[in-house]
């Protein structure tokens, strides 16, 4: 049984006040209670808590208005300010703007946006390609040892094979580390990268004094180009550009940090490279045939060995 916040008796106490023939004082001495609380339950018939809402509730907004109110804004979708001022010029002059703005919140209609009609957007395909094409991205993590670290995600177009790293910062030395990382980890030529508008890999949303953006190019495009490899970026405010990687980080953390408690850092790495090696040697990929990353990976080496740097063996994973 739920009890309310400030009740000082038990179901089972009222129930012994409402049999005992005791005096109430006696009973209040026992229980450690006033003498009206012993006498309000021996009084009472039901010794379940009350509910504290009142009997009668005052609206500022009246019944007749509501179903003005509601049709005003579902079929003629029109913001606050002009709801409220239909129903004050007409008549209900006595309504006051937050009143009706409460009145919307209780029917559900204060978000205009859900309202309209939402058009919808084709669910695009990634274009095909060969093995070279990374989706980078970075990722907060728990907070252990009161300290905040990123993971650093990347994952390959054409065969979904996964790495990953932990970093104390998500700045531009992390990206570059990272950025070298996988140029290691990979045994195939990259040739393009694809990455968010963060700060850590690119400077294009940077304005100096006086609002001009700069013409200085950030130090991980730099570190691209001298592997000769393609820097992209997503379109500003579209994560559904890199949405493979986004995707990925999120299974990523569903299966980790969402799911298990850590007590170490030591511990959180354990796990996060654990799922990366079952991630690539294990788990398999619907869209892809039913196959593994690493069988991919194979696949793409018997077809194409002229791409890779060596060949493919071994595991696959950060340790």
């Amino acid at each position: 049984m739920t009890y309310h916040a400030n009740a000082r008796t038990t179901m089972h106490q009222r129930k012994r006040i409402r049999r005992s023939r005791d005096p109430y004082r006696v009973q209040a001495r026992t229980l450690g209670v006033s003498v009206a609380t012993v006498a309000k339950w021996t009084r009472r018939a039901d010794p379940a808590d009350r509910s504290s809402r009142p009997h009668r509730l005052h609206k500022a907004v009246p019944p007749e208005a509501i179903p003005l109110l509601t049709w005003l804004r579902k079929d003629w979708l029109v913001d606050l300010d002009t709801v409220w001022l239909a129903l004050r010029q007409t008549v209900f002059p006595q309504l006051s703007r937050s009143a009706v703005y409460r009145e919307l919140v209780r029917l559900q209609l204060h978000r205009l946006r859900t309202l309209r009609p939402q058009p919808s957007r084709p669910r695009g395909r990634f274009r095909a390609c060969p093995p070279g094409f990374l989706h980078l991205d970075a990722f907060a993590l728990p907070r252990l040892d009161g300290h905040r670290r990123y993971l650093f995600v990347a994952i390959d177009r054409a065969t979904r094979l996964v790495t990953m790293q932990v970093h104390p910062a998500r700045d531009t030395a992390s990206a570059l580390a990272f950025l070298l990382h996988c140029q290691r980890f990979y045994p195939f030529r990259l040739y393009r990268v694809l990455t968010d508008n963060g700060r850590e890999f690119t400077l294009r949303l940077y304005r100096g004094r006086g609002g001009v953006r700069t013409t200085k190019v950030h130090p991980f495009t730099q570190a691209c180009r001298r592997a000769r490899m393609r820097h992209s970026l997503t379109k500003a405010y579209h994560p559904w550009t890199n949405g493979l990687v986004e995707r990925t980080g999120g299974t990523i953390k569903a299966e980790t940090v969402y799911r298990w408690h850590f007590d170490s850092v030591g511990l959180l790495m354990a796990a996060l490279y654990g799922f990366e090696r079952y991630f690539n040697e294990h788990r398999p990929y619907k869209a892809l045939g039913g196959k593994t990353p690493a069988q991919l990976t194979q696949d793409w080496y018997a077809k194409c060995p002229n791409r890779f740097l060596r060949q493919p063996v071994g595991s696959f994973t950060t340790w």
